[in-house]
C-alpha cells in the first residue's frame, strides 16, 4: 500500500518530500604494536520518502543500504561472488500508512514503524515494542522499527492512549563478531575437561581420568527457537499517559517476548560409546511487562523515573523488575545528565551471570556558535566497579554535516559486567551528511 501510494502521488503530482543521510564511520583498536587493527566500520545511506497525500492520511518509505562487514571468502571460486567480497544489507525502515481522526482525535498506523515508550535516556525498561539494534558499538539506544497496528487516541489534550499488535518477532541485532562475539558455547577442550571432573568425582585418580576423556567423541549442537506466528504469539500492549501538575505520568503493560535469547543445555554422557553429546537451546522467553514512568522539571532540574516488572511464563526464569531514574541540569554552558539502572545494560546483557546496578552518566559542552559539541560518557558497574567511557568531539562547519572524532576504552576484571570487553581501547571517526 506504501509503494502504491507513492506512485499515486507521483502520477497526480502530489508533492513527495525526500530526506536521506550518508554516513561513513570506522573504529580502530589499539591493542599492541603489531595487533592493532580496523575493529569495526559502517558505510551507509538512507532514503525516507513521505509523500504529503491529505490532512487526514500520511505515508512513509524509508530504507537504508548498510556495508558494515568485512570480506569473507571460504574457497577462491567465491572471488567471483560480489556479495562475499562486498557485503551490502538492505534495510527497510519505517514504511507506513497513517490515518487521522477516523474518529475524532484518534490515529491509527498499520506497517513498519517505531512506538517508543518510556521516560529515559538510553534504557528504557518499558520500550518493548520495538526491537534494539546493538549493531553500532558506539550507540546504545538504536532502535529499529517492527511490523504492526498501532492506535492512539487523546480525547482531551492532557490525556491519551495507547494499543498495540505486533505478529511478527524480531529478535535484537548484536554487535558484528569483528568488534565482539558473545560466548554462548563451550569448547571441546572445556567440556573435556568437565568429563574429567566428572570421572574424579566417581573415583577414578586424575591421569585415568584425563586417558579415559581423551577417548571421548564429543559432538555439541546448537538449537534456536523463534517465536511462533500464531495469534496466541503476538506481542501486544497498551498504554495510558497523562500531564498534570508539571508532572508527565504514564501506566503501560505489554505482552511480549526477550529480544536476546535465554539459553539451556543438556548433556548426554554414554560410556559404553564413549560420547558426549551437548546440546544448547536457544530460545526468546514470553513474558508480561507492567510499566511506569513519570518526568518533571523542577527549578530547571529535568527529572524522570521509569520501571518495568517482568512476569516471565517459563518457570526457569524468575521475575525481575527493572529501574532507572536520573536527572539533568544545564549551568554555564555545560549539560550534565546522570542516571542510575538496576537492570540490564546493552553490552553486559549476555554475561551469564548478569549484573544489575549500573550508573550511567555525561557531560557536554558546546563551542563557536554551537558548532562544536565536546562529550563525554560512561557507564559504571557499581558492584565490580567495571566501566566504559566513550569520549566523542562533533564538528558541524555548516547545516546538515557533521565530523566526529570519538573513542571508546572499557575496562573490566573477571566477572564483572564488562569483563568480555576489558581492556578495549579504540579510537575512531566519521563524517555523516543529511539532506
Amino acid at each position: 500500500m506504501v509503494l502504491w501510494s507513492l506512485l499515486m502521488s507521483l502520477l497526480l503530482g502530489v508533492e513527495l518530500p525526500i530526506q536521506g543521510s550518508l554516513s561513513s564511520r570506522l573504529l580502530f583498536r589499539i591493542d599492541g604494536k603489531d595487533s592493532s587493527r580496523l575493529s569495526w566500520f559502517s558505510n551507509a545511506g538512507s532514503l525516507v520518502f513521505a509523500p504529503e497525500i491529505s490532512e487526514q492520511m500520511e505515508a512513509k518509505l524509508g530504507f537504508t543500504l548498510r556495508a558494515d562487514r568485512f570480506p569473507k571468502l571460504s574457497s577462491g571460486t567465491e572471488l567471483s561472488t560480489a556479495d562475499r567480497l562486498e557485503p551490502v544489507t538492505l534495510l527497510l525502515d519505517e514504511a507506513y500508512i497513517r490515518l487521522y481522526n477516523p474518529v475524532p482525535n484518534m490515529s491509527v498506523t498499520i506497517g513498519r514503524q517505531k512506538v517508543h515508550w518510556g521516560s529515559a535516556d538510553a534504557v528504557n525498561p518499558t520500550d518493548n515494542f520495538t526491537t534494539p539494534d546493538y549493531s553500532d558499538p558506539l550507540t546504545w539506544d538504536a532502535r529499529r522499527p517492527v511490523w504492526m497496528a498501532h492506535l492512539g487516541y487523546s480525547p482531551v489534550s492532557a490525556f491519551g492512549l495507547e494499543f498495540g499488535v505486533k505478529p511478527i518477532f524480531e529478535p535484537a541485532i548484536n554487535p558484528p563478531a569483528s568488534w565482539y562475539q558473545p560466548k554462548i558455547l563451550p569448547t571441546e577442550t572445556e567440556l573435556r575437561a568437565g568429563l574429567v571432573n566428572q570421572l574424579i568425582q566417581a573415583g577414578y585418580d586424575s591421569l585415568t581420568a584425563q586417558q579415559i576423556a581423551g577417548q571421548f567423541k564429543i559432538k555439541v549442537q546448537e538449537n534456536v527457537r523463534l517465536p511462533g506466528t500464531g495469534f496466541k504469539d503476538f506481542t501486544w500492549g497498551g498504554r495510558v499517559k497523562t500531564h498534570f501538575a508539571g508532572l508527565d505520568l504514564a501506566l503501560s503493560g505489554l505482552r511480549g517476548y526477550d529480544f536476546l535469547p535465554a539459553t539451556l543445555a543438556s548433556t548426554s554422557t554414554d560410556f559404553n560409546t564413549q560420547e558426549l553429546d551437548l546440546l544448547i537451546t536457544e530460545f526468546f522467553p514470553p513474558r508480561t511487562v507492567l510499566g511506569a514512568e513519570l518526568a518533571t522539571n523542577l527549578a530547571g532540574v529535568g527529572l524522570w523515573a521509569e520501571a518495568g516488572y517482568s512476569f516471565y511464563n517459563d518457570s526457569l526464569l524468575k521475575d525481575e523488575l527493572s529501574v532507572i531514574a536520573g536527572l539533568d541540569y544545564s549551568i554555564a554552558g555545560f549539560y550534565l545528565n546522570l542516571q542510575y539502572l538496576h537492570g540490564d545494560f546493552p553490552l553486559a546483557r549476555l554475561q551469564l551471570a548478569r549484573l544489575k546496578e549500573f550508573l550511567l552518566g555525561a557531560v557536554e559542552r558546546r563551542f563557536v556558535g554551537d558548532r562544536l559539541l565536546i562529550r563525554l560518557g560512561g557507564v559504571l558497574d557499581i558492584k565490580k566497579r567495571s566501566f566504559g567511557l566513550m569520549p566523542a568531539v562533533t564538528f558541524t562547519p555548516f547545516s546538515g554535516l557533521e565530523l566526529e572524532l570519538t573513542g571508546l576504552v572499557f575496562s573490566g576484571s573477571a566477572n564483572s559486567a564488562f569483563a568480555p570487553l576489558n581492556k578495549i581501547r579504540e579510537i575512531g571517526g566519521g563524517v555523516k551528511y543529511r539532506f
